[in-house]
């Protein structure tokens, strides 16, 4: 666990005492369910809070962790079986469909338009994504990084052949930034502050200031998976409603725990919380929510058309049906067994 002041002990003890708690179901006083949980480094307050606060354990979970540079190489380890949940980008999760894993969106984190964009080195002459021609580009291709670079350069009237594009992890990004080897990266949080403060960079655009909200990870199970582990993925989204319990009630939490695992500065963890907080996971069945998990909810719409913009920008080969993509119905049964209900 990360270390946490007494303070942030004593708060959190009384936010678990107080309401918003579960009720015992009996499953809970049963043994722990395993999962292997698949991440990457972006903002994913809740599932750091449940997995550092030990309350994935208290759902009556025993958890293995992953880590992975992003979405893309989570695909083939899901479809060998070897990963159970993963917080996967959408594109890298249409990419998945499109390849013929049947995987299904159980949660949403983060809600992140403004989480995601362009970072330019100060002396690139990059002061908005019109200055892009003839500049070199990072990202990680088939992460929901490339559609946001796709839609900027389509939104300034760049070409993608008037650009250079260069496949690297963010890792590598920043430090071809730093060296000079690129301009400009497209990357999420916190890659976009480790190359504000550590690579003479500063931020362009974000894809919310462009009006691009699908930049959205999901908490993607596969389907056989879920039909065979209900119980596990129903205790997997117990434990994230207890550590949004725990986070409302002190967002410094989530920010000490998250800055100490990315291994940056408290205040820029705070600066991206503000930017993008955590998602409201009690209204994922709600359908007027933005990013409801339910059938012809506004999500679903927006991951149609992000499919047939992957499609005719032949980022992927074959279409992808989004009718039948995301289940909202275990976080609606989840939220039944808290205390008092949603």
């Amino acid at each position: 666990m990360r270390r946490i002041t007494v303070l942030m002990v004593v708060g959190l003890t009384a936010v678990l005492l107080a309401g918003g708690a579960f009720t015992a179901p009996g499953a809970l006083a049963q043994r722990r369910l395993p999962i292997t949980i698949a991440y990457a480094e972006t903002p994913d307050w809740l599932l750091f809070a449940a997995r550092d606060l030990k309350l994935f354990e208290k759902a009556g979970l025993a958890p293995t962790y992953v880590k992975f540079a992003g979405g893309p190489p989570m695909i083939a380890a899901m479809q060998n079986g070897s990963l159970d949940l993963a917080s996967v980008g959408s594109v890298a999760f249409l990419i998945g469909l499109s390849q013929g894993l049947d995987w299904v969106m159980i949660g949403i984190n983060p809600e992140g338009a403004y989480s995601q964009g362009l970072v330019a080195r100060k002396d690139s002459g990059i002061h908005t994504p019109t200055d892009l021609k003839g500049k070199r580009i990072g990202l990680f291709k088939g992460s929901s990084a490339q559609f946001g670079l796709m839609m900027m350069l389509r939104q300034h009237g760049i070409r993608p052949d008037q650009v250079t594009l260069l496949n690297m992890s963010p890792e590598e990004q920043l430090l071809a930034l730093e060296n000079k080897k690129i301009d400009a990266a497209m990357v999420w949080e916190p890659w976009m502050q480790r190359m504000v403060h550590g690579a003479s960079g500063r931020i362009i655009a974000t894809e919310g200031n462009l009006g691009i909200y699908t930049n959205v990870d999901g908490y993607t199970v596969r389907r056989q998976w879920l039909r065979d582990n209900r119980e596990t993925a129903l205790r997997f989204l117990r434990a994230l409603i207890m550590a949004n319990d725990v986070v409302q009630k002190d967002p410094k939490i989530a920010i000490h725990l998250w800055a100490g695992e990315m291994g940056i500065k408290e205040a820029w963890a705070e600066a991206i919380y503000e930017d993008v907080p955590p998602p409201l996971i009690n209204q994922w069945a709600n359908p007027r929510y933005t990013y409801s998990l339910v059938k012809g909810a506004p999500l679903q719409r927006r991951l149609g058309f992000l499919a047939t913009f992957l499609l005719e920008e032949k980022l992927i080969s074959e279409p992808v049906d989004v009718d039948d993509i995301m289940d909202a119905s275990l976080i609606a049964e989840a939220l039944k067994t808290r205390r008092g209900g949603p």
